[in-house]
This record gives C-alpha cells, sequence and structure tokens, in this order.
C-alpha cells in the first residue's frame, strides 16, 4: 500500500526547507554573502535542528534524505549547473585567448597536483596516498562557482575565463583520479592493470558525454519555429536538460560534461543570442540547485574539525590553496592575459564539493574492497574537512575577484 500522507508530508518538507534556506540566504547577502554560502549556513541550521528534535517522539521535522533523493538532487543539481556553465561560454570570446586558458588550466591542476603530491608523500611517507590526495585536490567545485557568477550576472574576462576553467579541470581530474586509483589498487593488492584497460573506460567516458551533448542539442532543432527565437522557449530546453542528465547516468557517462556540451552547443546554434531561454532554464532550476547547496550544508560533519589529523588537514588545505595560486597566476603572466584576470583568477578557484567529495567517497569504497580501511577513512576525512573550509572561503574570495575585476554590475554590488 502506497504511504500518500509520507509522500505528502515530505513534499512539504521540501518546500518549507528551501524557503527556509532561501530566507537565510537573502538575510546573508544583505551582509555580502554569496547567497551559495547562505544556502549551505542553513543546511547547517538545519542538521542543528534535526540534532535537537531527535530526541522529541512526537517531532520528526525535518526528515533526514534518503539516498535516493539525495542521488536524484545532486545528479539533477549538477546537471543543470553544467547546461548554465556551457550557456554561458561565449566561444567566440574565449577563441581569442585559447592557448592562454589551456595554459591556465593545465597550469592550476597539474600544478597543484604536484604540488599537494610531493610534500604530503614526503610528510605521510605513502606516494599512493600523495597521488590520490593530489589529483583530488585539482578539482575544482563547478557548482558553488557557476551559482555566484549567476548570482551577481557577472560578465567579462575574468568570468569567461573562470567558467572555462570550471568546465574542464574536473574533466582533468577524472582522467588523473582514474590512473591513480587503478595504481592504488595494483599496489595495495598486487594486482597489476595494463594502459590500455586503464585508458579504454575513460575515452569512452568522455567521448560518450561529448557525443550525446551535441546529439541532443541537434535533436533539438525541428522543435523550434525560426533560427534564434527557437531557443527563447525554455520550456523545451528544461525537460532537454533532464533527458541529458537521465541519459548520462544510464549511459555511465559524465553528467555534468554532457550537459556543459548540451548547453555550449545550443548557444553554438543560436549564435550566442539565447539569454531569455537560458534565463528562464536558471529560473526553473533555482529550487533543485538550492536544494542541492542545502544538502552540502545538512551533511557536513562538523566534528571531523577536531580529529586527530587535523594539521594534515590544513596542510592538505595549504598546499591546494599554493598550488591553485601559482598554478594559476604563473600561466596568466606568461600568457598576458589581461591584467584583471592575472591578478584575481587565483581568488576564484578555491571552492571545492561535489566532485572532489564524490572521488573521495570512490576512493574509500574501492580502498575498501581491498582492506585498506585506515587509508581509505583517512582520504575522506582529509577531503571532506577541506571541502567543509574550501566552501566557506571559495564563494566569498570569488565574489571578491569578480568585484575588484569590475565586472559585477553597479546596480548589484
Amino acid at each position: 500500500m502506497i504511504e500518500y500522507e509520507e509522500a505528502l508530508i515530505f513534499i512539504f518538507e521540501i518546500g518549507t526547507v528551501i524557503i527556509f534556506s532561501l530566507i537565510v540566504a537573502r538575510v546573508l547577502k544583505k551582509r555580502g554573502i554569496p547567497q551559495v554560502l547562505g544556502l549551505i549556513f542553513g543546511g547547517f541550521f538545519l542538521q542543528f535542528l534535526t540534532f535537537l528534535t531527535s530526541s522529541i517522539p512526537i517531532v520528526t521535522f525535518p526528515t533526514p534524505p534518503t539516498p535516493l533523493i539525495h542521488y536524484v538532487v545532486t545528479t539533477a543539481a549538477l546537471g543543470f549547473i553544467g547546461y548554465s556553465i556551457g550557456s554561458h561560454l561565449d566561444p567566440w570570446k574565449l577563441r581569442d585567448a585559447s592557448w592562454g586558458l589551456v595554459l591556465i588550466l593545465l597550469g592550476n591542476t597539474i600544478g597543484t597536483f604536484i604540488i599537494v603530491t610531493l610534500v604530503i608523500t614526503l610528510v605521510l611517507q605513502d606516494l599512493v596516498i600523495g597521488i590520490l590526495l593530489g589529483t583530488i585536490a585539482m578539482a575544482t567545485a563547478p557548482a558553488s562557482t557557476a551559482e555566484v557568477i549567476r548570482e551577481y550576472k557577472s560578465y567579462g574576462s575574468l568570468s569567461q575565463t573562470i567558467l572555462f576553467l570550471i568546465a574542464f579541470d574536473d574533466i582533468l581530474t577524472i582522467i588523473f583520479f582514474s590512473v591513480a586509483i587503478s595504481f592504488a589498487e595494483s599496489v595495495y593488492s598486487g594486482i597489476s592493470l595494463s594502459l590500455i584497460e586503464i585508458s579504454i573506460p575513460l575515452i569512452i567516458e568522455i567521448g560518450g558525454s561529448v557525443l550525446l551533448g551535441i546529439i541532443l542539442a541537434l535533436m533539438m532543432k525541428p522543435f523550434h519555429i525560426e533560427g534564434v527565437e527557437a531557443y527563447q522557449s525554455a520550456e523545451f530546453v528544461f525537460p532537454s536538460v533532464l533527458i541529458c542528465i537521465s541519459l548520462s547516468g544510464l549511459l555511465h557517462l559524465s553528467v555534468i560534461l554532457s550537459c556543459i556540451i548540451f548547453g555550449l552547443t545550443l548557444n553554438i546554434l543560436a549564435r550566442c543570442e539565447n539569454k531569455e531561454c537560458i534565463r528562464g532554464v536558471e529560473r526553473l532550476s533555482v529550487p533543485i540547485i538550492a536544494l542541492f547547496f542545502i544538502l552540502v550544508g545538512y551533511e557536513m560533519d562538523l566534528g571531523l574539525l577536531v580529529t586527530p589529523i587535523l594539521v594534515i588537514i590544513l596542510l592538505y588545505f595549504i598546499l591546494r590553496t599554493i598550488g591553485k595560486t601559482v598554478g594559476s597566476y604563473a600561466p596568466a603572466y606568461i600568457a598576458k592575459m589581461p591584467a584583471k584576470v592575472t591578478n584575481n583568477i587565483p581568488l576564484a578557484l578555491l571552492s571545492q564539493a561535489g566532485v572532489a567529495l564524490g572521488l573521495a567517497a570512490l576512493a574509500f569504497t574501492r580502498l575498501m574492497a581491498i582492506g585498506m580501511e585506515e587509508v581509505a577513512i583517512l582520504i575522506l576525512d582529509i577531503v571532506a574537512v577541506n571541502v567543509l573550509i574550501a566552501e566557506i572561503l571559495g564563494p566569498l574570495l570569488l565574489k571578491q575577484a569578480l568585484k575588484r575585476s569590475g565586472e559585477i554590475p553597479q546596480d548589484i554590488t
């Protein structure tokens, strides 16, 4: 028998939680705090509220999300954020500085990997842990970063550079991590894997994601009436993003990459004149994305801040910050990027959330399967606390970078 009342109560809770957290976010926004951080703080408060009411039998609000709800919200939010990143990329603007962007991309990812890997390996005397943490450190949070840019309606060379970097640095991270976790398994278990066995799944995932995004964008064309005007219709694009998300998951492809390519391809087909459609889709996806950030705050474990490994955690955070700062500033300077990009890009890439946690969880699962429990727990704890710190400081520093660059409209600041 279907429990209709439980389902209706759950829907009520979702609506109430979103409204409550949006109120918290707007109150904090008046004090100059980005909405993303406000939603995470809202999730913190709900976690505290759940703890207080857990000892009261008649009070069950708010109900902790089930694994299915968590998966649906997280996957959908990352998909719509991917679409937003791709649709806001201006291919013609990026073309003029393409080699500089690639240089910054490689510098901030590989530079971070090298610094974190070397120092962590020396401190812990374990190359495998150093490599795993080095690869995870490469990732930048696309969700909170893109949301801050969208919230403040920032546009210009710095904003475009940031969007390009968060669109592609996670791809490099996934490639490096796939090799790193296979290496870890071979070292700890004694089972060796060939380069072909590691490379084929990666090629299929990345190539398939790109192909899916392009095909779905091209399939949208018959639904439109006249060229550019056709792309003003958000009611067609919104469900198309949902289809892209579901097919990516079913085919075991990258949800965020598929949606980035889908948004970028639509943008190219519309010749960057589909701003009304983009805004319409973003408005429709606000509750989903808001719920995602609420869950980030709700599920963060503040108890990890007092663990014995806090020194290693802080070292990891500092090393990642140095890697991202030097790895983005130096290439931008060498490539002679605009001054506002060179001087502000180091502040814009410190956020880290879903992708890093997902990779840490995957490392935890695969290391536990081969009996490396201590290593699995160590990696998960280090990444989890780093995400907590990065998600508090990252959006604030990003806002400061956008403000310093002059790309936030005067009436919004």
